[in-house]
Order: structure tokens, then C-alpha cells, then sequence
């Protein structure tokens, strides 16, 4: 009788081993859902860049693209389904998500905003992005540097673009800039000759180049018509690629103080031929990197490293941040461009 005492304990002790080792190790405790907007190939690159590289520690990873807000809800409905442990958005709309991640929340599934901040849900736990207010800081403050309005040179003529409205970080790089520039067109050093200068007035829709052209074009037929531009505020490489067609059609040989984002090549290519002055790049591996490990950190219920806990208010809530550094690149380092 003994014995059989003994060798049940023994049985039960296994049975419970091997119980919580099928915790440990089964593919749903480690299961990660990603959900990117298709707007560029690098969103597509960061992605994939992402799901390899959970995938090389044991993660499972599903990875969706979507080019429109209601694609992208109906992707995140299912991933939330699948009750992943962790669920990573780059939003095609930041806007659009309040209800289907109210769903994430009921289910207690972390939702981790990658490079655009989801507004007005309190769902989301952690964002990852670069200090997107800064980029737009480095743009005025290389202007301001440039034009030497510190030391009272001016008047300068500029005109300002702004990004994508429903991109909360088009607001955050024009207003970063804008606190800059401001008191020199309060003083008189810069002079918009459009007199547009609010967001509301200067946005480029969908962050199309063709919009920010026609915008261009419209300016240099009217309030810049017969006047010299000597810098124009552009929020990304984009943009500013469709500014560059407008000026070169209407007649400038020599561009502007024509600033930018992203680093793109052709951007590039411009900065090497005089065509455009700076571009902000911000490292995706960088980001990458430390979003993999805020990923990681999440699903093994640890603390992810956090840099900011005031600065990201979605209008619900300020959401912990891992802010990476952007930098400025102009003809002198364009070999800091990886």
C-alpha cells in the first residue's frame, strides 16, 4: 500500500511537471500580433525586420499590412481573436482605433503603438517612436541657425507645409518647428507671404507629394507671384519632392532653404545636387530594435525600458514612451545615412 501511495505522488508530481513546462514553452505564450500601414516600403521592411527577429528567440508573429483605417480594424478584430500576447500597431489612422482596441482591453491583450501614437483609447500600454516633436525642433532650429535669425538677419520670405491631419505626427513636427520660427515671423525676420501659417491652412492631405505641389503651384500664381522664396518649411522628403517640381516649374533654378524627413534617396540625391538643404533621419533599426525589445519585455512581464512619461497625451491618457533620437543630415554627412 505504501508503494502504491508512492508511486501515485510520483505520477501526479510528473503530470504537473510537465503541465507547467507545456506553459513555458507553448507557441501561444509567445504569440505577438503586428499590425503596419502599407503607406511605404518601409513600413513594410520594419515589419518584416520584426516578425524575423522575434521569431529567431521562439515568438510566433502575425504580421498584417493594411492600406486603409477600415482594412486595418478588420485585421486588428481578428488578431485580437487569436488573444495574442502582445498586440503592435503602426496605425494606418491613430484615429480610427478607439473601439476595436476597447475589444484588446476587455481581453487584456497590451497594445504597443509603433512610430504614430493611437489617440483617444486608453488601450494602449507603451508607444515607440522617435521624439517626433524634436524633428520638427531640428527642422526650425536649422533654419534658424542658417538664416543667422539669431542675430537679427532678415526679412526672409517662407512658406510653411504641414503633413497628413490625421497623422498625429504631422501635428507634433509643424508644432516643434513652429515654436522656433514663431517669434521670427513675430518679429518681422521671416514673412509668409501666403500669411498661411496654421496647420489647418498648410496640411498636405494623405502626405501625397501631388498635394503638396498643387498647394505650391497655387502660392507661386498668387501671394509668392514676383516674389523671391528664401526657405520653405517641408515636414518629409515627400512633400518636399513635390515642392521641388512646383519651384522647378515655375521657373527657380536655385531652390530655397528646402528642409525634409526620412532620408529617402532621392532626398538624398537632391541634398548631393543642391536641391533640397536638410532631411531628418531617424535610424529605423534603432527603432526596430527597441521595439523588439519593449515586444519582449511585454510578453515576459517585465518592464520595458521607458524614456518619457509626459510628453504623449492621446487625449485620454499619456502614454509611456520610448522616444529614439532623430538626426540632421545636410550635404556634410550624408554618409551618416546607413
Amino acid at each position: 500500500m505504501k508503494k502504491y501511495v508512492q508511486w501515485c505522488s510520483l505520477l501526479v508530481l510528473i503530470v504537473a511537471l510537465l503541465s507547467l513546462s507545456g506553459c513555458g514553452s507553448g507557441q501561444t505564450d509567445k504569440s505577438v500580433a503586428v499590425s503596419f500601414a502599407n503607406s511605404s516600403s518601409s513600413w513594410q521592411k520594419n515589419g518584416q525586420t520584426i516578425k524575423e527577429m522575434l521569431e529567431q528567440e521562439g515568438f510566433t508573429v502575425d504580421l498584417q499590412f493594411a492600406d486603409t483605417s477600415e482594412q486595418q480594424i478588420e485585421q486588428i478584430k481578428q488578431q485580437i481573436a487569436a488573444r495574442p500576447r502582445c498586440l503592435v500597431i503602426g496605425a494606418v489612422d491613430g484615429g480610427t482605433l478607439t473601439d476595436v482596441l476597447a475589444e484588446a482591453k476587455a481581453q487584456h491583450i497590451p497594445v504597443i503603438a509603433y512610430d504614430r501614437l493611437i489617440m483617444n483609447t486608453d488601450a494602449v500600454s507603451y508607444y515607440a517612436a522617435f521624439d517626433n516633436e524634436a524633428v520638427g525642433e531640428a527642422m526650425g532650429e536649422y533654419i534658424e541657425a542658417k538664416l543667422r535669425l539669431k542675430s537679427g538677419a532678415g526679412p526672409f520670405n517662407m512658406e510653411v507645409f504641414a503633413g497628413d491631419p490625421a497623422d498625429n505626427n504631422a501635428h507634433l513636427f509643424f508644432s516643434g518647428a513652429m515654436k522656433v520660427l514663431e517669434p521670427y515671423l513675430d518679429r518681422g525676420q521671416l514673412v509668409i507671404p501666403s500669411g498661411e501659417k496654421s496647420f489647418d491652412q498648410v496640411n498636405t492631405k494623405d502626405w501625397k507629394p501631388e498635394n503638396a505641389k498643387e498647394r505650391m503651384s497655387k502660392l507661386l500664381r498668387g501671394p509668392d507671384a514676383g516674389k523671391h522664396l528664401d526657405v520653405i518649411l517641408s515636414p518629409n522628403d515627400g512633400v518636399a519632392g513635390g515642392i521641388r517640381e512646383a519651384l522647378t516649374e515655375g521657373g527657380y533654378t536655385a531652390m530655397p532653404l528646402l528642409t525634409g524627413q526620412d532620408a529617402e534617396s532621392k532626398a538624398l540625391d537632391a541634398i548631393r545636387n543642391g536641391q533640397q538643404t536638410i532631411t531628418i533621419y531617424k535610424d529605423p533599426e534603432l527603432l526596430v530594435a527597441k521595439t523588439v525589445r519593449m515586444i519582449k519585455a511585454v510578453v515576459e512581464g517585465t518592464q520595458p525600458d521607458i524614456n518619457d512619461v509626459s510628453s504623449y497625451d492621446n487625449g485620454v491618457l499619456v502614454v509611456p514612451s520610448y522616444l529614439c533620437t532623430p538626426l540632421v543630415i545636410d550635404s556634410n554627412n550624408l554618409d551618416e545615412v546607413k
